[in-house]
């Protein structure tokens, strides 16, 4: 806006009369907007409050950096109607006395691209709005004043790479698709002292599980094969071998070939890695073991949002 005499006037004017020298001279705000928005901390992501804080910082930068009061009272009502729910509109380029028509016809064009986008943008990307607005108003500032070329230019990048920030936060995510293998279920089967073959009530235990996998299709197989620590370390490793390759045929036998299973995979730990953690040479029925482990191929949706970084100037 025009700045006449009242940018050098200060902040405040000394009035009151004064009988006998008796009374107190009172002092009021020339700018009282300044000093409110000077008393508020805008907090949060909303347009409103984004509005306000970005106005805030725009009229304090006036008034104690540029010593520009009209522009910073004008900033700071329009900080603090936002901050009340009374959302200003971007500055009205007919309150702004731009000289050149080419700046004039520019910033024009801007501001109806402006006010285009807010109409979703202040709800979709409502931080990247609220800063676009306030920067497209500083460069409308800046353009009238057109006489600190640096400031025009920052407040004009600053205005532009908002609107590119908020244009971008409004794009929808982009939602794909990955196929990840990853464990569904999994059954123990357990074994006797030194023995390899599989026990009745074991069998009919892995019967119903892998009747359940048939049913999830197609299913890979992990098996796990382990020992005590009863007994020698290589001859635990063999045996927790041999005891994987028979639960192995079994799984065979019932069917779960390539096809149905995609991949078989065989690992004799031995009697590394027990169930129960015991000392060498105990007997422990928990970790005289084959783990079958069953995993399947899941679809996992991975939702790649659009973002954007808004720069402060």
């Amino acid at each position: 806006m025009r700045k006449t005499l009242l940018y050098a006037l200060p902040v405040t004017l000394a009035i009151g009369a004064f009988a006998g020298g008796a009374q107190a001279a009172t002092l009021l705000p020339l700018f009282p907007d300044v000093e409110r928005v000077r008393a508020t901390s805008p907090s949060g992501d909303s347009f409103e409050q984004t509005l306000a804080r970005e106005y805030r910082d725009l009229s304090l930068f006036e008034a104690d950096e540029m010593e520009d009061w009209p522009d910073a009272e004008f900033f700071a009502s329009k900080s603090l109607r936002a901050g009340s729910g009374d959302v200003p509109m971007p500055v009205e380029l007919a309150n702004r006395s731009i000289a050149n028509p080419a700046k004039l016809a520019e910033l024009e064009t801007a501001r109806a691209d402006l006010v285009s986008t807010l109409q979703t943008g202040r709800t979709i990307a409502p931080v990247e709005a609220g800063v676009a607005q306030a920067k497209f108003d500083c460069w409308a500032e800046q353009e009238e004043e057109g006489h600190q070329f640096d400031h025009i230019a920052a407040c004009q990048t600053a205005y532009l790479m908002a609107m590119e920030a908020l244009k971008a936060a409004m794009q929808p995510s982009n939602v794909t698709y990955e196929t990840v293998q990853e464990e569904i279920a999994r059954d123990t089967v357990y074994f006797d002292w030194d023995k390899d073959n599989i026990r009745p009530d074991q069998k009919r235990e892995l019967d119903v599980f892998l009747s359940e996998m048939r049913k999830i299709e197609p299913v890979v197989l992990y098996i796990e094969g382990h020992a005590d620590t009863s007994g020698p370390a290589d001859y635990n490793a063999k045996l927790s071998e041999r005891r994987a390759e028979n639960v192995r045929a079994e799984l065979v036998k019932q069917g779960m070939t390539v096809g149905e299973v995609k991949d078989l995979k065989l690992q004799a730990k031995g009697e590394n890695d027990p169930a129960v953690q015991t000392g060498d040479g105990v007997k422990e029925e928990q970790n005289r073991r084959v783990v079958v482990v069953a995993t399947g191929q899941t679809k996992k949706e991975v939702t790649v949002k659009q973002t954007s970084s808004v720069v402060k100037q």
